[in-house]
């Protein structure tokens, strides 16, 4: 089969175009014939190792969606021919954390029990792929593989943190940071669907048409130092109820705080540096703010993403569509800041 491999961490050119053997479906596994692939944030930092390293080669590529092909020994719950989307993270099912439905806390993601498919685990990047058949969820021919794989690492995160970690109740007013991103716009979108009422904050103004298309009630610029003062401004002088914030540095998660209002919920979505967000405790003591963090999504939340896209309540935003091939253009395009979105590339 031809599969983009990572031989060595590096820039988008590291990426290599293969023809490598088709693997064969171990005892529980599936293989699965890639439809789509998404390409996002996660790629570009385990590309560059920045994100982690492991043993190389890889073939990258988390969350593809396709059709199953074939079943190993033992295999259960999908069938060949069967269109799926794939759960991106491999749990033990046996942990405390599994136990209690928390899977992305899994105590084998990070070892040789479990992990991310596409980095611990060879992944989408090729026109097939093995995964454990527990990881497959069914798909609707309504939904199509180019919509799907936005489900694993951009779509389920944001439904997770919207209706798990954050809570968001109707008429409440919702701060997403950073909603220019992948994950953030579809956290527009998200939020409008909990009945959030939605208050971006973007650097860039190029996205502001799409933000506000995606369900963005207000559209802020952080280039403007006094972002938090207008999200009170906005919000009758309480701040916002939530606040999602996917850039997660040390200034938006000041600026994320500023923002909050007494009781209200703020969800950390990406790495932060260790110490910088509780500067002022105080402000979370007096005034019972919660802070927290949401890590990818589960079963749960990629099935309950599928219905959402189903019912129309929430539009995948796939700008571009490269050939699998074409791997190494698609990572220099989102690193020029180019998609809006995500990209997608299909074998």
């Amino acid at each position: 089969m031809q599969a983009v491999v990572l031989r060595e961490y590096g820039p988008p050119e590291n990426l290599k175009w293969e023809t490598v053997p088709t693997p064969e479906p171990q005892a529980g596994e599936a293989l699965l014939r890639v439809g789509a692939v998404s390409v996002d944030l996660f790629q570009m930092e385990f590309r560059s190792g920045r994100a982690l390293k492991i043993e190389l080669p890889r073939i990258m590529g988390n969350g593809p969606a396709g059709e199953v092909a074939k079943l190993g020994p033992g295999a259960e719950g999908v069938a060949p021919g069967q269109r799926v989307v794939v759960c991106n993270n491999v749990s033990c099912g046996m942990c405390k954390y599994c136990r209690i439905g928390r899977e992305t806390l899994c105590a084998g993601l990070n070892n040789h029990r479990g992990g991310m498919i596409g980095a611990h685990r060879n992944g989408g990047y090729a026109e097939y792929v093995t995964v454990p058949a527990r990881n497959l969820l069914p798909l609707p021919e309504s939904v199509s593989y180019e919509q799907a794989c936005l489900i694993p690492n951009t779509i389920g995160p944001v439904v997770k943190a919207c209706t798990g970690r954050a809570r968001i109740r109707a008429g409440e007013s919702v701060l997403i940071v950073g909603a220019g991103g992948g994950m953030g716009i579809h956290a527009v979108q998200a939020a409008r669907a909990c009945g959030g009422r939605v208050i971006a904050a973007i650097r860039s103004e190029r996205k502001s048409q799409a933000v506000r298309d995606s369900g963005a009630d207000v559209v802020l610029s952080t280039s403007q130092s006094s972002w938090p003062e207008e999200v009170r401004r906005r919000t009758d002088g309480w701040g916002a109820d939530v606040v999602l914030d996917f850039v997660a540095s040390g200034d938006t998660l000041k600026a994320s705080l500023a923002a909050l209002a007494p009781a209200g919920r703020l969800v950390i979505m990406g790495f932060f540096p260790r110490g910088s967000v509780l500067e002022t405790p105080t402000w979370v003591f007096t005034e019972e703010r919660e802070i927290t963090g949401n890590r990818s999504a589960g079963r749960q939340d990629v099935a309950e993403s599928v219905a959402l896209i189903q019912n129309g309540r929430i539009k995948p935003l796939v700008s571009k569509i490269f050939p699998l091939k074409e791997a190494v253009q698609a990572h220099r395009a989102f690193e020029a800041g180019e998609i809006t979105g995500r990209a997608v590339l299909v074998p």
